[in-house]
């Protein structure tokens, strides 16, 4: 079983693509990213490319550690369930 729940949830080379695809079915989503272009080029503009880019790269590293954190978490949760419901 546990073989099964790997491949389902860590060793899933679609899931990214299958987030992509489901995402841009979100009309928010689309917003949201719309909105953050803009004030990504903005900050590019204000701050300079470097400055941006490396403001950028720093939270992109804070947020995976995060994002990493809830999905940790969770997948802690859903094997409790996966657990309780083989025995």
């Amino acid at each position: 079983m546990n073989n099964i729940l790997n491949t389902l949830f860590l060793d899933n080379p679609y899931i990214p693509e299958q987030v992509c695809a489901y995402c841009n079915t979100l009309p928010e989503y689309r917003e949201a990213e719309r909105a953050y272009l803009a004030v990504e080029q903005e900050l590019e503009d204000r701050l300079g490319y470097e400055t941006s880019s490396r403001f950028e790269e720093i939270q992109s590293r804070y947020m995976a550690r995060l994002v990493q954190a809830y999905y940790l978490f969770g997948l802690g949760l859903r094997q409790e369930v996966l657990s309780a419901l083989e025995t």
